[in-house]
């Protein structure tokens, strides 16, 4: 894998420009050697997570490199929905789906869950 994470050079620098975020990349966390599904998870890529269930077209993928972690996500919000069976300030939620890339082209994990909104902070949030 060469340091670009095998994006055009052009969009590399385009996205290294950004702040990313106190936490860029993802981290071993349980200090196992490797970089887990669930650690690859970093502060950008949340952040990314968040504009999908936010403002994201309903079964539109979109797709990112963390370009600290050369993982790749796919992540699909479906349409918005008004589930009556969560608490009240969170009735406002987007079931997704989702996979994770590894830098060695490992698929990491695939599968779906629900976000959703809460109405007093209007902060998106995984259930």
């Amino acid at each position: 894998m060469n340091r670009t994470c095998g994006l055009p050079l052009t969009l590399y620098n385009k996205v290294k420009q950004y702040d990313r975020g106190p936490n860029n990349g993802a981290i071993d966390d349980n200090q196992d050697g490797k970089v887990d599904q669930y650690e690859a998870f970093g502060y950008w890529d949340f952040e990314q997570l968040i504009r999908v269930f936010r403002s994201g077209d309903p079964y539109q993928e979109y797709k990112w490199t963390n370009i600290e972690t050369c993982y790749v996500f796919n992540v699909k919000a479906l349409d918005y929905l008004e589930d009556l069976s969560q608490a009240v300030l969170y009735q406002t939620c987007r079931e997704f789906t989702f996979q994770v890339i590894s830098p060695s082209g490992q698929n990491m994990g695939v599968g779906a869950g629900k976000a959703c909104r809460n109405f007093s902070t209007h902060r998106w949030e995984i259930l």
